[in-house]
């Protein structure tokens, strides 16, 4: 689990006068408006300016146009194949917009009504010296590829264009996951450029209060109460989402090997049960006048569920060979993503994403000793639970008391170290157990051969199901802990 991350100094923060969103800021997929609503919000609460450069707001509306040709394309061949078929009405799928000129324009109109955003406009000064850099091959420009193509020119051309508009490196941060602006900078010797990514703006930041231990329990009641959830019936302007418009490492989760016969797509389709939370804070109150205070507050949390996917694959081995298609679908996935809530009294209003939803799949292990790291992770995402003072490795025997505050449960830790390791834990007559295994399959090459993979993994076990991994122990924990708690009220309806 990534450690959180630091408040920047304050001397830092004081000079600060924009973030620069970059073109990969919300990854892949492009630009993410409601997000960078939310964000230019919070940054003007600040008095700290969102800055998008006019060449970044080009290639995010380029990225559309190209995505908005290529869905038209598959729209009007299965209008056709709908008409053929003589359903009625085939020929009237629409993207909205009839042209890629009016998709582009009609996002830059988009983006620059957004508040307290500003696009800082491409001087004439500024992009000379990018064609220059680009075609004179002067860093931070390349060449790129086997061709040998030139790049860099529209970085390097809108990097000066927002250093001109500080006057100092100091007072931007980089929204970014670009190691070429780290490139400009050494190369311009402007020494090290501040970037964080979307998960560590806030962070760096903000002074966010760390919730209580009452609240954390708040979070995770609710989220529990919301599940299982049916991704296919969630509507996306529902007040319960907790999935990101973007989710990021699914494929390599699901670990599809397909890349090179053809088209490859994966999506979550169901949130089974809460694994965890982490990170909860509360956002500092704003001063306001009598009587004018929001009746409402806002949590923010790390979020770990149990997931299932679905991953899709088009391929061909060949020119002569028809095109096939094949779904499967896959269990054992852990989703992570960054929830904010609204909180009305004890009671949690609202939820959304705040963050893209990261997807990963159990660990396997060199040495069944760093399994232990894993098991870590779980257990301190249930929420008030505090590990015993010698905990960091399977060497512990014997019986330990968990402490788990803002609970009046008992959660007993018993080590069980079978051949690799192992514990379990019991919460009233109900144990689960958590082994790690050892893969004799993945040592190939006879005396003097090697593994394969990784050869140790965990397993879980709990009074109903055995699953890969050790995050089911703590859904397990979590779901039983709030099915014990005394005078709890009622959780919400399931969806």
């Amino acid at each position: 689990m990534a450690k959180p991350t630091r408040l920047l100094d304050e001397k830092i923060r004081a000079a600060l006068q924009a973030v620069v969103v970059d073109a990969n800021a919300y990854g892949a997929a492009g630009p993410d408006l409601a997000r960078l609503t939310r964000l230019a919000a919070d940054l003007a609460k600040i008095n700290i300016r969102t800055w998008v450069p006019e060449p970044v707001a080009w290639e995010w509306a380029e990225h559309l146009a190209a995505e908005w040709s290529t869905i038209r394309t598959v729209a009007k061949m299965a209008a056709g194949r709908l008409s053929t078929a003589g359903l009625p009405n085939a020929a009237t799928i629409t993207l909205g917009l009839s042209d890629r000129i009016l998709v582009i324009q009609e996002f830059l109109r988009l983006l620059a009504e957004v508040p307290h955003v500003e696009v800082i406009p491409l001087s004439g000064e500024s992009a000379i010296e990018g064609l220059k850099d680009q075609i004179l091959l002067r860093d931070p420009a390349k060449p790129k590829g086997d061709a040998g193509v030139k790049t860099g020119g529209s970085d390097s051309a809108w990097i000066r264009e927002v250093l001109a508009q500080a006057g100092t490196p100091d007072a931007l941060l980089f929204l970014s996951q670009d190691r070429d602006i780290k490139r400009a900078f050494q190369v311009w010797g402007l020494g090290e450029p501040l970037m964080r990514t979307t998960s560590t703006l806030r962070p760096s930041l903000v002074e966010d209060v760390p919730a209580s231990t009452n609240d954390q329990w708040l979070v995770a009641r609710y989220l529990v109460g919301h599940l299982p959830m049916d991704l296919d019936d969630t509507a996306p302007d529902t007040d319960q989402q907790l999935v990101g418009s973007n989710t990021q490492g699914l494929l390599d989760a699901i670990d599809l090997d397909w890349q090179e016969h053809g088209w490859t797509g994966g999506r979550l389709t169901k949130l089974t049960a809460l694994a965890g939370v982490s990170n909860v804070v509360c956002e500092a109150a704003e001063v306001h006048e009598p009587g004018k205070a929001p009746d409402t507050r806002t949590v923010r949390a790390t979020a770990f569920f149990l997931a299932d996917a679905e991953a899709t694959v088009v391929y061909s081995f060949g020119d002569d060979e028809p095109a096939s298609e094949s779904t499967s679908n896959h269990t054992d996935l852990i989703a992570r993503t960054r929830l904010v809530l609204q909180v009305r009294g004890s009671e949690v209003v609202s939820v959304r994403a705040d963050s893209d939803t990261f997807v990963f799949s159990p660990s396997r292990y060199h040495d069944y000793q760093d399994a232990i790291e894993e098991v870590t992770d779980v257990l301190t995402s249930v929420p008030g639970l505090e590990l015993p003072n010698d905990w960091g490795g399977w060497e512990n025997d014997g019986e330990q008391q968990l402490t788990i505050h803002g609970t009046d449960q008992v959660a007993e830790l018993h080590w069980e170290h079978g051949d690799y390791g192992g514990l379990a834990v019991w919460i009233g007559t109900d144990a689960a157990h958590v082994s790690c295994e050892y893969d004799d399959s993945t040592w190939i090459g006879g005396r003097d051969g090697f593994h394969v993979e990784p050869p140790y993994s965990l397993t879980t076990e709990t009074p109903s199901v055995s699953s890969a991994g050790a995050w089911p122990l703590s859904a397990w924990m979590i779901l039983r802990l709030l099915e014990q708690e005394p005078n709890e009220p009622t959780a919400p309806t399931n969806h």
